[in-house]
């Protein structure tokens, strides 16, 4: 006779804790996300994390409050995601654009720069950020025209001192200074 746990047989709760503990679940995804924190990401950035390479090389971060944003970014119809991530190799921190309808990704930086941030390939230094609704753009701090938002852009900032728009061109993400 097997030993009982509350009218449950012992191997059989073992045997069904083990199996849980097993099966994939979206916290192995990032391991700074609680299970709530990622099981709060859509379907789409857990595709993308679990195909190919990105799962090995990034990990979701959630230093920021929000670690992640949705707004229409490629300015498609179609609700993007943007998540903060981190170079397990180098510990930079980054962002992964998760475009929707054309399941396409896009890493900035984290390692790699992001076009027009002169070589700015880290966003340790980043303390807040938010969607910025498609809307006409102020001029920033350089000379630089403003751009013309095909969509909702991602603001990125250091409070109190630099903050700056990233915004889809038609075929990659582009930096603008909004302010030093």
């Amino acid at each position: 006779m097997r030993p009982e746990l509350d009218g449950v047989k012992t191997t059989s709760a073992w045997g069904i804790a083990l199996s849980l503990w097993l099966l994939p679940t979206p916290s192995t995804l990032g391991a700074e996300l609680t299970f709530a924190q990622s099981s709060s990401l859509p379907p789409e950035v857990h595709q993308a994390f679990s195909n190919g390479d990105l799962g090995k090389k990034y990990v979701f971060s959630a230093r920021l409050n929000p670690f992640f944003i949705q707004g229409d970014f490629d300015g498609d119809g179609h609700l993007d995601t943007a998540v903060l991530i981190e170079s397990r190799s180098s510990s930079k921190t980054g962002i992964v654009v998760v475009h929707t309808a054309r399941k396409q990704v896009f890493i900035l930086g984290a390692g790699t720069a992001v076009a027009g941030s002169n070589g700015n390939d880290s966003f340790d230094w980043m303390d807040a950020w938010h969607a910025y609704a498609k809307r006409v753009v102020e001029r920033g701090a350089g000379e630089r025209k403003p751009p013309d938002l095909r969509g909702d852009a991602l603001h990125v900032e250091k409070t109190e001192s630099a903050s700056a728009i990233i915004y889809w061109d038609g075929s990659g993400y582009r930096w603008f200074q909004q302010g030093d």
